[in-house]
């Protein structure tokens, strides 16, 4: 037995392969943002073109918009997807606010997002909200999950009037009522679902069937998926089948446990974790394989050097007169090395919070 759900116990190791479908889920949750925000009518723009209904000069004011920038998003959730998310949200220059577990605070703060410590703090004055927590600990007396009905009445009515929800995890974690009730109100004007859904004798079974119910008052506020963001990329799902077969085989044969979830039986070694370069989190194999890199290292180097001198020249001066003239011949150096050295630690998977050892 490999110890449940929650893998305590268990005589087996219970693993994951984190990060591998993260970038896939998260863009998938941002097609689904981008579908209603800007809320730019693309359709019926598109339609008047083609019948030849459309003057720019006259007709265009008749379809104000907003951009994303400056829209506030709520992250429930600092994970692989959540985080992954977070970054392209700020590329966006959408306003990032996440709620996550007190010990993942100073690095959320870190990558310049606000961090919120409930989910209602982190839903207040939100524009969109994408809960990315996963379900938690089960119950095994009751089975149901710590995280259950977690995104419910005090989180909805928290959100910015019009607000957008994107629930890309599982669906058990909205409180359907409560969603039908903000739907109803107007406090949400699109919810994105992407959950599981099955066939059973008596119609549609998982967590998608309470969604269902929606679909007479709300069809038109409401986007609904089987649970298939994660699963749409080819070569992910390759991917994280080439990973999880290593850790079986490395597990068995060499009693080598990576990504463990749980408890770590008896006869085995924890062997760290695991992930795809950038996603997430910096493990000592990142910094191992940099340190074995002289080339990037030689690079970085140069480019961190040229930024230490730059910076310590502008704090060493007092002079004005002086202090322009170093700002006229090292600001490119300065502006150059920065952009250097940020794409050289991206593409080494270092612009990331550390992994637990």
């Amino acid at each position: 037995s490999w110890g449940g759900a929650n893998g305590e116990g268990g005589e087996a190791p219970l693993m994951n392969t984190p990060g591998t479908n993260s970038r896939a889920t998260a863009q998938m949750a941002v097609k689904a943002l981008l579908k209603v925000m800007p809320d730019l009518p693309v359709d019926a723009l598109h339609e008047r073109v083609v019948k030849g209904d459309f003057d720019t000069g006259k007709n265009l004011a008749e379809y104000p918009t907003e951009k994303l920038e400056g829209k506030r998003i709520a992250i429930l959730g600092y994970g692989y997807i959540g985080r992954e998310l977070a970054r392209i949200a700020k590329a966006f220059h959408m306003d990032v606010v996440i709620y996550a577990r007190p010990a993942h605070r100073d690095n959320i703060l870190a990558e310049g997002y606000d961090y919120a410590e409930t989910p209602v703090a982190a839903a207040s004055g939100a524009d969109v909200l994408s809960v990315h927590l996963g379900l938690g600990l089960q119950d095994l007396a009751t089975g149901t999950f710590s995280n259950a009905g977690l995104v419910d009445r005090s989180v909805l009515t928290a959100l910015n009037d019009r607000a957008v929800l994107l629930n890309y995890d599982r669906g058990e974690l909205v409180d359907v009522a409560a969603l039908d009730e903000v739907l109803s109100s107007g406090k949400v004007r699109h919810a994105a679902i992407d959950a599981d859904i099955f066939k059973g004798a008596e119609g549609a079974t998982g967590p998608m069937k309470p969604y269902l119910s929606l679909l007479p008052k709300h069809a038109d506020k409401l986007e609904l998926l089987p649970h298939a963001a994660a699963d749409t990329d080819h070569p992910t799902r390759v991917a994280g089948t080439k990973q999880a077969v290593d850790q079986l085989v490395d597990a068995i044969r060499n009693r080598l446990v990576t990504n463990l979830k749980g408890d770590l039986p008896d006869g085995y070694i924890s062997n760290g974790s695991k992930s795809p370069v950038g996603i997430a989190q910096v493990t000592r194999g990142d910094v191992a394989r940099l340190a074995e890199n002289t080339e990037l290292l030689a690079e970085l180097r140069t480019a961190s050097e040229a930024i230490t001198s730059v910076i310590g020249a502008l704090s060493a001066i007092n002079d004005a007169a002086h202090r322009e003239r170093v700002v006229d011949r090292y600001r490119a150096l300065l502006a150059t090395s920065i952009l250097k050295q940020k794409q050289l630690l991206d593409g080494a998977g270092l612009i990331a919070p550390p992994a637990k050892l």
